[in-house]
């Protein structure tokens, strides 16, 4: 043992030798102007070997070799070259830069063999994507820390000559309401933000689609609810290794992809070192001339498996509304590049008061991290984001263990200031989950709010209300009912059920449901289970014709897989026609079914994502593809009639996002009922024609109960190719074009009454070609209401006589930052 401690004494007095001579000098670098944080910013000696690169708070720490007494250089591709002697560093913890040009220099080849030097950087970089994309490791778990801030930004020179001459006024100078306003804010902003949130969330991944989220901890200036938590995500892409960069719902295409060059600038600006290997730093922004959703900014590359080392990327859409720039920064973990910091700048451009300008920001710090560590599959679900507030004391203390650094003066007093001004409207918060989740509380019972109203042709308008039990009676037990009157049909609807929720997560339920209700023919086989509403819903508006049902059905569900739902039921159903139909069923003419069915549905999701706040399932989205299949039978069951007919449904859904930027859409529905069943089970064809607006997955030309079918299939396509012709403020349209076909037979046409049948046996075509946001317009001042439309031709079998005819008109609507 004594040998072995000298051994290790000795080792550790030469190491020491190696490095007593070492200096350390930590610091900060800064705008000049803004006073903002300066992240990826180079320092380097003049051995051109050794030096340091800021984090994103501008933060560095660089190591002075023994006996160095030469110069500091620093260097930022969007800043100025500084160059400092050692002495400076020592003295000077905050050192300021000057902001430089930010086009990008012109790479001149010399000789045909030449090429630019940043293009094979890129071409590495593009080669090692997979190997560093965190979305290709088996698992990995994270706790990270997010704080957003909302703010306004420093005022101009003269903005602030004139508050000072305002000031400098002696009191018997009366001021106006604009000026005394102007200093009120200015007083304001002088000690609190606009806004103010901070979160702790723990993360938990196995690829490629099982993720869950869990709330630690939260404060929020002058809010309580849950719903305003923050996660790393919520603005950005984990990693910048995605073909398309997502930022407020819009693709941008990444630079660092396969066909880039066609797209993209790229200018090798500097090269600098982190650790033992070269960093090199190119800019890159979208070439002149192009059309597309590009970024512009900065990016670090590491000789070390030519991995991402920095990221700076901003939107290059000078006319948004909202500028966007994201940095990231990342780290080695266990040997694997991985994300450690991300942020988010949004500046809100139309948003100015007093010489200011709102600005958002959001930064995330990721700790504890661990790679492929062994989860279990069976804890994950769909519910992905669990907001679930700690107790008080839990809370704060979470808060000050992961805080990267104490909160300032002017954030404390966000928090105090805010939550004195929100004491009066907290109900605010209620307000805001009762959007969300559609059920305002009421004790232990919601206000369930999409029973309220519903629109179609058949009722005109129907008012309503719900009560439904809520997680302050019981957790796993739901117990209410509805009832609604229209107008038009003079008629109320009402119905209830009981539901059993044995295990949330994993959607483990049993509901037993009874409602005296109508429904459109052809509609009762359509699963809209974890949908976002749509340009479906407005299709219901112009709905017409419904059958009138009572019914009693029993249910049980359960996650079989993580991405495969199920439900078995089974329900007695009284069905009567409100129009001129009868079915020649058992030698009889009859208008009035009693029908028994039983069967399954099982739905495959990509990956489904909810949110669990207040006991509530909240739908987030989905990924692609969206598969789902169901089966019925009819048979004598319940003192029913004796229909015995069998029942096949059949969807997908998916979205292709090409590298380009350009996306593929396709749906495909089919149906087969064998065996007689009653016009209102049998399918309508899936037409829109009698709206004027495009209804995705729907025939443009078809009227809405033009064909009736037992057995079908249809399959709509479209394709848009991106922004074409124009970028302006008023005008960015995108190139659409459409296909979408179908074929539907009708067997037993003559046992149906009173209604004239026709199937599409020969195959129903249509084409079309659109703009979308043809026209743009401002919606308050953060995005933009895009209108366009599109021509549809209807050709084949059932075309028209008239050409004309056949032309059908239609008008879309976006929304886009």
């Amino acid at each position: 043992m004594t040998f072995r401690f000298l051994f290790l004494t000795a080792i550790g007095f030469f190491i020491c030798s190696l490095t007593s001579g070492q200096q350390l000098i930590r610091g900060k670098i800064i705008d000049s102007l803004s006073l903002q944080p300066v992240a990826f910013a180079n320092l380097s000696l003049e051995d051109g070997k050794s030096g340091t690169t800021t984090e994103i708070e501008g933060n560095f720490s660089l190591t002075i070799p023994q006996g160095y007494t030469g110069l500091v250089y620093i260097t930022h591709v969007s800043y100025q070259t500084r160059i400092l002697p050692l002495s400076y560093l020592k003295n000077n913890q905050i050192i300021a830069v000057l902001p430089g040009s930010t086009q990008l220099m012109e790479v001149v080849v010399t000789g045909t063999k030449e090429e630019n030097p940043a293009f094979r950087i890129i071409r590495q970089a593009i080669a090692h994507k997979k190997d560093h994309n965190p979305a290709n490791l088996k698992s990995y778990q994270y706790i990270s820390y997010n704080k957003f801030l909302v703010t306004m930004s420093g005022s101009s020179r003269r903005t602030d000559s004139i508050i000072q001459k305002l000031k400098a006024r002696p009191d018997t100078v009366k001021l106006k309401k604009n000026q005394k306003r102007l200093l009120s804010f200015d007083s304001l902003l002088q000690t609190t933000h606009l806004f103010l949130s901070e979160s702790v969330t723990e993360k938990q991944v196995i690829n490629p689609d099982k993720e869950k989220e869990k709330l630690l901890a939260l404060q929020v200036s002058g809010f309580k609810s849950p719903l305003f938590t923050n996660v790393a995500t919520d603005y950005q892409p984990f990693s910048f290794y995605k073909d398309n960069i997502s930022l407020l719902g819009k693709d941008y295409v990444n630079p660092i992809n396969k066909g880039t060059f066609s797209r993209y600038d790229f200018y090798l600006a500097d090269t600098t070192y982190y650790n033992s290997d070269t960093v090199f730093i190119i800019k890159y922004q979208p070439k002149k001339g192009t059309f597309f959703n590009g970024l512009k900014g900065m990016l670090s590359i590491c000789t070390d498996g030519f991995a991402i080392k920095n990221v700076i990327a901003s939107s290059s859409d000078s006319l948004a509304y909202i500028g966007m720039r994201i940095q990231q920064n990342y780290e080695k973990v266990d040997g694997h590049w991985f994300p450690m910091q991300l942020n988010t700048d949004m500046v809100f451009r139309k948003y100015r008061f007093g010489g200011r300008t709102m600005i958002a920001q959001h930064r995330s710090f990721f700790k504890e991290i661990k790679i492929n560590p062994t989860l279990k599959n069976s804890s994950f679900g769909d519910v992905k984001v669990e907001l679930t507030l700690p107790k008080a004391e839990e809370n704060k203390t979470t808060l000050d263990h992961f805080r990267n650094f104490e909160l300032d003066k002017k954030e404390i007093r966000t928090y105090s200031y805010e939550d004195s001004v929100m004491r009066k409207v907290r109900w605010l918060d209620k307000g805001i989950e009762a959007l969300v989740t559609q059920a305002i509380p009421i004790g232990f019972l919601d206000l369930d709010l999409s029973k309220i109203s519903r629109f179609n042709r058949f009722e005109s308008t129907r008012l309503g209300a719900g009560l439904y039990t809520n997680d302050r009676l019981s957790r796993w037990l739901r117990v209410g009912g509805y009832a609604g009157y229209g107008f038009r049909d003079e008629q109320w609807k009402y119905g209830g059920e009981v539901k059993f929720n044995f295990n949330q997560n994993k959607d483990l339920f049993l509901r037993l449901s009874y409602a005296k209700d109508i429904y459109e023919t052809g509609s009762s086989h359509i699963n809209r289970e974890g949908q976002l509403p749509g340009s479906e819903n407005l299709r219901i508006w112009v709905s017409s014709q419904y059958d009138r049902i009572e019914y009693y059905k029993g249910e049980i569900g359960y996650r079989l897989m993580p991405d495969v739902h199920a439900s078995v039921f089974v329900s007695r159903n009284q069905i009567q026609p409100t129009y001129n139909y009868q079915l020649l069923f058992n030698n009889e003419l009859t208008n009035n079914f009693l029908i028994a069915e039983t069967g399954i549905t099982l739905r495959y999701v990509h990956s489904e994502s909810y949110m669990s706040l207040r006991g509530k399932k909240v739908f987030l989205g989905q990924l692609f593809p969206v598969v789902t299949f169901s089966f019925a039978q009819a048979g004598p069951w319940f003192n029913t009639q004796n229909f015995n007919y069998t029942r096949f449904d059949f969807s997908a859904k998916q979205l292709f996002k090409h590298r380009n930027g350009n996306k593929t859409r396709f749906f495909l529905a089919a149906g087969w009922v064998n065996g007689l069943a009653p016009y209102g089970k049998l399918y309508n064809g899936r037409g829109a024609s009698s709206t004027s607006y495009l209804v995705d997955d729907y025939f443009q030309t078809m009227g809405m109960y033009e064909f009736t079918a037992s057995k079908y299939a249809s399959l709509f396509l479209n394709h848009n190719f991106g922004n074409v012709l124009l970028n302006k403020k008023f005008s960015k349209p995108e190139l659409m074009i459409y296909h979408n076909m179908g074929i539907g037979q009708l067997e037993n046409q003559n046992a149906h009454q009173g209604l004239v049948l026709q199937s599409f046996d020969k195959g129903f075509i249509e084409s079309g070609i659109g703009l979308n946001n043809i026209i743009r317009a401002n919606y308050y001042r953060v995005a933009y209401w895009g209108f366009g439309g599109a021509i549809f031709y209807r050709y084949g079998p059932y075309q028209f006589v008239k050409t004309d005819s056949n032309v059908f008109a239609r008008l879309t609507f976006n929304l886009t930052f």
